[in-house]
């Protein structure tokens, strides 16, 4: 390799180096923004893993409190599964333009 080629690349190295260091910058300030939605996401996968290893007898009483809180406001029934409806299209969409990029 020649002296010239090799101070190109060693020129490149050093911008790709400095626009990636810019690159995870940004990303770092623009997951800041995305917080509630993770701690919300860890939440709901903690509760679906402390459901789980519960054994069956605990889900009856669980499930007749989440009745009991549902029949004091019935457009629970309703927000709530819209709710879950939009997240998940959200999630669609953010893993939709994951696979695009």
């Amino acid at each position: 390799m020649t002296g010239l080629r090799a101070q190109q690349l060693a020129q490149r190295r050093v911008a790709l180096r400095r626009r990636s260091r810019d690159l995870r910058q940004r990303a770092g300030i623009h997951a800041g923004a995305l917080q509630p939605v993770f701690g919300w996401a860890e939440r709901v996968q903690g509760a679906w893993q402390w459901l789980r290893a519960r054994p069956p007898e605990l889900v009856w009483p669980l499930a007749a409190v989440t009745g009991l809180w549902v029949a004091r406001r019935p457009s629970r029934l309703i927000s709530a599964p819209l709710r879950v409806w939009s997240m998940w299209r959200l999630w669609q969409r953010l893993s939709t333009s994951r696979r695009g990029r």
